[in-house]
């Protein structure tokens, strides 16, 4: 899982040539990019101005929740 910053999540991809073009294919790997919610297109609320009324969501536990539920949901 490589875990983006704040920003769109094609941004990283297309930076990532050698984790994606190599290493996971020498390790049969699936290499997920997760995006942060209020950044790029993930917008938890439908849209950016809905939910930068609810910002108590991005924080970095809540991330990091979010993440771990995502790897727990891949792993099934």
């Amino acid at each position: 899982m490589y875990a983006g910053n704040e920003g769109q999540v094609e941004k990283f991809y297309e930076n990532s040539g050698f984790l994606v073009d190599e290493l996971s294919l020498e390790f049969k790997a699936l290499i997920v990019f997760p995006e942060h919610w209020y950044f790029g297109k993930s917008w938890p609320f439908g849209n950016k101005e809905e939910s930068f009324k609810e910002v108590s969501f991005l924080t970095i536990e809540q991330v990091m929740e979010d993440y771990n539920l995502l790897a727990q949901e891949l792993k099934s």
